[in-house]
């Protein structure tokens, strides 16, 4: 019954955003829209936290079909339930900062802006058609052991969004 009730799915959605290199730094932003389901906000609230992971890749566009990688980045952040104080938390794994909502809508507001600024090696910032590439996902390796399982069969949740790209000005 718990495996049942949860399964996900998800709705990651970028609506936009830009980058730009100043001082050796990448400077990057998007606009996101994500959502769950009621299955999904139901498995968080009985205590099965939600990864989300948004992925920045840094790669230089060049005349055939394909692009060259330089540097990629994983920003996760956990979404989980508090069931004594009744509310929903978010994690930045990677700032270890926690933020406390008293509804999941606020808590996914909280995801909608997203930014960042790395440091890049000194070659690097000086190439010539570079673009940002991101993406949302469900972190399917975050989840319970017996739910990593059931990522591989049941396609929802393998929930991510298209890659988006844009030019670094």
């Amino acid at each position: 019954m718990l495996l049942a009730s949860a399964t996900t799915t998800a709705d990651f959605k970028i609506l936009g955003g830009g980058a730009q290199i100043t001082n050796q730094h990448l400077s990057s932003h998007a606009k996101l829209d994500l959502s769950l389901d009621p299955r999904s906000a139901t498995a968080v609230v009985n205590g099965i936290p939600i990864t989300i992971c948004i992925d920045l890749e840094l790669v230089q566009n060049k005349l055939w079909p394909w692009s060259i990688t330089f540097l990629e980045w994983r920003y996760p952040v956990k979404l989980g339930y508090h069931p004594l104080s009744r509310r929903f938390t978010v994690t930045d794994q990677r700032k270890k900062s926690t933020a406390v909502f008293h509804t999941l809508g606020e808590a996914l507001r909280q995801l909608d802006r997203f930014s960042v600024i790395e440091a890049l090696p000194a070659a690097i910032a000086k190439k010539k058609n570079l673009a940002v590439r991101i993406r949302v996902r469900i972190d399917k390796e975050s989840l319970p052991t017996p739910l990593q399982f059931m990522s591989v069969l049941v396609p929802s949740w393998n929930q991510q969004s298209q890659w988006h790209e844009w030019p670094v000005q």
